[in-house]
C-alpha cells in the first residue's frame, strides 16, 4: 500500500499549489484518467503556457511539468514526467526494488468546453538507477490519457 506520509506529501503540494497567489490566467484543474503525469485522479495548476502537476497511480506517485504552445484552446504540449516508485527493477542480489522513472512526453489537449478538456499524449522514460546489465528493460511507455475539469 502507500504510505500516509506520500499521501500527506502529495496534498499537502496540492493545497499549496491551489492557494497560490493566482494571477488572472492562473488556474486549477483536476485530472482523471491514466496518465504519467497525473496519475489516476490529479491537480494540475496551469499559469499562462506552464503547467504543474501531480497525483496517485494506485501506488506510484506522478509529478510532472508542461508546456502547451497555446495557453487556450486546442494546443500541441510537450512535458516532463517524473514517477516516484514507477518501475520494478532487480538488484545484484536478484531483489526487486522500485526506482522512480523519468521521461518526456508530447502530446495534444483538444477544448470540450470553457471548463473541460482532454489530453492525449505519449513518450518514454528511463528507469533511475535500473542496472542494464540486470534488466532487460530499463525504461518504458509513458501516456497521458487524461480529462481536465477547470476551476
Amino acid at each position: 500500500g502507500i504510505s500516509m506520509k506520500k499521501w500527506l506529501a502529495v496534498y499537502a503540494t496540492a493545497i499549496t499549489l491551489v492557494a497560490m497567489p493566482s494571477q488572472s490566467e492562473a488556474q486549477v484543474s483536476v485530472r482523471l484518467g491514466l496518465s504519467s503525469m497525473t496519475g489516476l485522479v490529479g491537480v494540475q495548476y496551469q499559469t499562462g503556457n506552464i503547467s504543474l502537476g501531480a497525483g496517485p497511480l494506485a501506488g506510484p506517485i506522478a509529478v510532472s511539468a508542461r508546456y502547451a504552445l497555446n495557453t487556450e484552446g486546442n494546443s500541441l504540449w510537450a512535458g516532463l514526467a517524473f514517477v516516484i516508485n514507477g518501475a520494478e527493477v532487480f538488484e545484484e542480489n536478484l531483489s526487486i526494488k522500485r526506482v522512480p522513472v523519468l521521461g518526456g512526453l508530447v502530446g495534444y489537449r483538444i477544448d470540450l468546453n470553457e471548463r473541460l478538456d482532454f489530453s492525449i499524449g505519449g513518450g518514454y522514460g528511463v528507469y533511475l538507477g535500473a542496472d542494464a546489465d540486470l534488466n532487460d528493460t530499463t525504461g518504458g511507455i509513458l501516456i497521458d490519457l487524461s480529462i481536465g475539469y477547470s476551476f
